[in-house]
Parts: structure tokens; C-alpha cells; sequence
């Protein structure tokens, strides 16, 4: 099995647009499905342009394949960074993808971006997210209370970090 994380590309937008407009990944990441391609797209174009500094976007190919993306945002000064991830191919989730792509992303900010600590946000309902982020060996920070509304509903979002002492990969 060929699994490969890497830079994201121009021509990955649109894959990547058909995985966030599916109706679960949209509920999971409250995306809203009124954006059209282009606006989607556009929303890229600074990160294509080099005016995005302190975030890095990489694609997860799978048999050359894009199956999802990796996400994390930066800063140096306070060595910490926030992520995100979607495995847009339902079919791979539960099949480990998750945990070799976090592996990854948490191997370079450590490694060569220096970071202390990595976050994410979750909410309460993507119980999948949750489990992989203890897989990780993450911890909650705490919960911010009815913090988004997510399809009229107001949710609960958990706060979850790894620290850089706490990461068993190969720091």
C-alpha cells in the first residue's frame, strides 16, 4: 500500500471539495454546502501565492490517490500549532489512515517546525475524531460549552493538545 503525505496541489481542490460537500463530512466539520467550487478554490489561492504564512497544507494520497487533507497552522514565537484533518474516502475510515497521517503531521511540527504543543478542536458529536485524537495520545484541555452552532443547534467544542515531551513518535 503506497501512502503518502505531501504538499497540497492545485489540481487536489476539487477532490478535496467533492470529500467536504459530502453530507457527513459537512455535518462532522460544519461546512457549509452553499459554497460553490470557485469559492472553495479561491479560498486556496492565497496559500498558492506564498501570502499564508504560518500554515502548511498537505494532501493524504493513498495509491496516488488523494483520500484527504492535513492542515496546521503556526506560530513560531509561541511554538505552537492547531490542525485539522479529513479523510474524505469513507470506505478508509477505521483502517488506521488517521493515525499514519497525524503521525506525520506531528513528526514535522516537532521536528522541523520546533513546535511545543498541538492542537485541535473537535466537537462533541464526532465521536471517530475523538477516539483518534486519544489514539494519539492527546489530552482534553477542556470543553468550551455550547461553544458553535452546528445545523441550528448549539454544540459543544473539546480542546485537545499533545505536547512535544508527551509525542512518542521520533522527536
Amino acid at each position: 500500500m503506497k501512502f503518502v503525505i505531501r504538499e497540497l496541489l492545485r489540481e487536489d481542490i476539487p477532490i478535496l471539495y467533492k470529500y467536504i460537500t459530502d453530507n457527513d463530512i459537512a455535518y462532522l466539520t460544519n461546512y457549509d454546502k452553499a459554497e460553490t467550487l470557485e469559492e472553495f478554490i479561491a479560498k486556496y489561492d492565497m496559500y498558492f501565492n506564498g501570502n499564508s504564512d504560518g500554515l502548511k497544507i498537505f494532501s493524504i494520497v493513498l495509491e496516488d490517490q488523494v483520500i484527504g487533507k492535513l492542515e496546521i497552522g503556526y506560530d513560531l514565537i509561541n511554538k505552537t500549532g492547531e490542525f485539522d484533518i479529513i479523510i474524505g474516502d469513507r470506505e478508509l475510515w477505521g483502517k488506521g489512515l488517521g493515525v499514519k497521517s497525524l503521525n506525520v503531521l506531528f513528526s514535522y511540527g516537532f521536528n522541523n517546525l520546533g513546535l511545543n504543543r498541538i492542537s485541535c478542536e473537535i466537537f462533541r458529536f464526532n465521536e471517530r475524531s475523538i477516539q483518534l485524537m486519544r489514539k494519539m495520545n492527546m489530552q482534553v484541555d477542556g470543553i468550551l460549552r455550547e461553544a458553535q452552532v452546528v445545523y441550528g443547534e448549539f454544540v459543544d467544542v473539546y480542546i485537545f493538545s499533545i505536547l512535544r515531551k508527551e509525542y512518542e513518535g521520533d522527536v
